[in-house]
Parts: C-alpha cells; sequence; structure tokens
C-alpha cells in the first residue's frame, strides 16, 4: 500500500484501488512541521559521499460502514518501510531506495542528478512525479490517510529524464518520461516508449513561509498498444494541478489544492475528474499538533460506473514523542456515491493510531 493510506485501502491491502500520492517538494515544508510530530527527512552520515534514510510504520486502524456492515474490519500490520542511500560525488547525486508494503517490495528510486551549476540541473532514472500536494512517505504525512479517495487520480513514480532551473525563490522544471500513469502500479512507469510518452511541466516558488506548486502534465497513449498492455490504460490525458501552502509564525499552516484531469481510459469516454482539499494545520507546542482537512472530488464519464463524487473530513492529533518517533491518530469520515458505493455502501468513517520511526 502507499504510505498515506485511504479508508478503502486500510480495509484490504489487496484492495485494487491503488491510490497515488507525491512526496510534498518544497523546502518550506521543514518549516511547517520542524517542531512537529511528522518531521523531515533526516540522512545518517555512513562515509563523507553516502548517507542513509529511512522509516517503518506500523498501523492500528478501524473502518466503519454505515449499517455494521460485514465488511467493517480491524487492521494491525506494519503498512510502510523505506530504507534509501543518497550518494554525492559532486557535481553528481544519486539516490537509490527500497520500500515495503505488507503487499509488494520494491525498487522506489533509483537516478542520478548533474548539477551543471547556476541553478540549473538534470536527473535522470526513476523519481517522483510533480503531481499532487499530499506526500508520500509517512514521516512527511500530515494525515494517516489521503484526502483522495479517486483511484488513480495522482500518479506517483516514473522513469525518464527532468530538468530544473532554480532562480532566486523560484524553480521551473520539464520532464520527459515513460508514463504519467501505468493504471495499476504507484511505484514505476510502464517501462516503455513504444506505447506512448509522459511529459510533465512545473513551477515551484518558495520564500519560507509562502510556497506554490503548478504542474501541467500530458500523456500520449497509442490506443492501439493499450489492449496488449494493461499498464496504459489512459489515453491521451491532460492534468493540471495547483496547489499553495502559507506558514504563519512558524506555528499555523494553511493549504489548499485544486487537481483536474481529462481524457480517455479503456471502457471509458471523455473521463473528466476534479480534486480538491482544504488543509489547517496548528502546532499547539513543541511536540504536539492538531490538524483538520476538508477534500472532495468527482468523476464524471459515459459510463455510470465510471461516474461518482464523494467529500471526506479529516482530524488528526500528532505527538513528536522523541525526534526519531511520532505518534498520531485520524478520524475521518468519507460521503460517496455510483463508482464508490461498492456493495450498497455509500459512506465510511474511520479510526486509527499510527507510530513511526523515522531517521
Amino acid at each position: 500500500m502507499p504510505a498515506c493510506l485511504t479508508a478503502l485501502e486500510i480495509e484490504n491491502t489487496t484492495n485494487t484501488k491503488h491510490m497515488k500520492h507525491t512526496t510534498l517538494k518544497i523546502a518550506g515544508m521543514a518549516l511547517a512541521i520542524a517542531a512537529t510530530a511528522f518531521t523531515a527527512r533526516a540522512d545518517v552520515t555512513l562515509s563523507p559521499n553516502v548517507a542513509t534514510y529511512g522509516y517503518v510504520s506500523a498501523l492500528l486502524g478501524y473502518t466503519q460502514y454505515p449499517g455494521g456492515s460485514e465488511n467493517s474490519s480491524t487492521s494491525l500490520d506494519v503498512n510502510a518501510a523505506k530504507l534509501g542511500f543518497a550518494f554525492n560525488f559532486a557535481p553528481v547525486t544519486a539516490k537509490l531506495s527500497f520500500y515495503h508494503t505488507p503487499d509488494t517490495t520494491v525498487v522506489l528510486e533509483a537516478n542520478a542528478t548533474y548539477d551543471f551549476g547556476d541553478g540549473l540541473t538534470a536527473t535522470g532514472g526513476r523519481f517522483q512525479s510533480w503531481l499532487g500536494y499530499e506526500p508520500f512517505d509517512v514521516p512527511n504525512c500530515n494525515f494517516i490517510t489521503n484526502g483522495n479517495e479517486i483511484s488513480d487520480l495522482i500518479p506517483n513514480f516514473h522513469e525518464g529524464v527532468h530538468v530544473d532551473y532554480t532562480f532566486g525563490k523560484n524553480t521551473v522544471g520539464v520532464a520527459v518520461v515513460d508514463s504519467i500513469y501505468t493504471g495499476v502500479n504507484s511505484y514505476r512507469g510502464d517501462g516503455k516508449l513504444s506505447d506512448g510518452y509522459g511529459v510533465e511541466a512545473h513551477y515551484g516558488y518558495n520564500d519560507g513561509n509562502l510556497s506554490i506548486g503548478a504542474t501541467l502534465a500530458y500523456q500520449n497513449n497509442r490506443s492501439n498498444n493499450v489492449v496488449f498492455n494493461p499498464d496504459s490504460t489512459w489515453n491521451n490525458t491532460y492534468v493540471g494541478d495547483l496547489w499553495a501552502q502559507y506558514i504563519i509564525a512558524q506555528k499555523t499552516t494553511l493549504a489548499a489544492e485544486i487537481y483536474y484531469k481529462r481524457g480517455t481510459q479503456d471502457g471509458y469516454e471523455n473521463l473528466t475528474q476534479y480534486y480538491g482539499l482544504v488543509t489547517l494545520k496548528q502546532q499547539i507546542t513543541d511536540q504536539f499538533s492538531l490538524a483538520g482537512r476538508v477534500s472532495s472530488g468527482s468523476s464524471k464519464s459515459s459510463s455510470t460506473t465510471g461516474s461518482g463524487n464523494f467529500w471526506k473530513i479529516s482530524v488528526t492529533p500528532a505527538f513528536a514523542a522523541t525526534k526519531n518517533l511520532v505518534i498520531a491518530g485520524e478520524i475521518n469520515y468519507s460521503k460517496y456515491n455510483k463508482v464508490w458505493a461498492d456493495g450498497g455502501k455509500d459512506s465510511n468513517a474511520f479510526v486509527g493510531v499510527l507510530a513511526c520511526f523515522h531517521f
């Protein structure tokens, strides 16, 4: 399972609704979480050129469906573990990380970056998409579950190359990858260019308090190959994502995101999806924080089974027991219909406690 889970995924780790989340790519996030439960990555130096990082998290959760449905369940598992290595042989740096869930163990990151100087860098290999505000990695999450209930809406990792240019507080970047969406795998691209390609263009701004991310993406898939490649379920897809975060006095974080996607999916025509969230997080003491989120989304298709909408309310208190150990809880309620209303269910409530050791 991905690190930040949906309530539907917590119910069953073999659920086929693979949510796609992406790491929050802003230095300003460190200010928002510097003294709170979810702290930024702190590498452990192994040698002058090699450092390691990672985490292990365990989750106890209960999902309740209306009417005491037999699908209601309790889960207890080591839900995610990551071990990464960072190599620094300037002007070349590299990352290699391994990620484990109850369902799989994968190579998550495998990339190298060349620094040309004056703010220009180029990265090749497997890396994360720029799309999305909410983080992938557990230590960076403000919530146990992700706000998005739309399956396969936000991509994660893919293979290719991206070029970034930073000037002042601004960053612009362009990526050419094997796929924006794979349809079934959160941890890699489809590994092919013969069935199409993906392109992302990104703009980021960060002045320490205000951070903004804007990404446009296009996926070209040659439909005659889609039937033979089950990973390539999205054809000629257009994506737009915009989020903003503002930190007040290094204690209060306000954030909002809007996400749009339009394309053609196998079995559906002109599939259009929207998603948005508003988040408020308050640092109450050096160790204790409280976060709240409202999110909503819709999926519209010519097929009634591919259409639906949802809204979700989440509250998460978090406690930093030590600088490396976080304990967090979450209560949320989701209301949905049509494509998500399996077995007649139209809502669920979740309560959970997560412990995460990170380094």
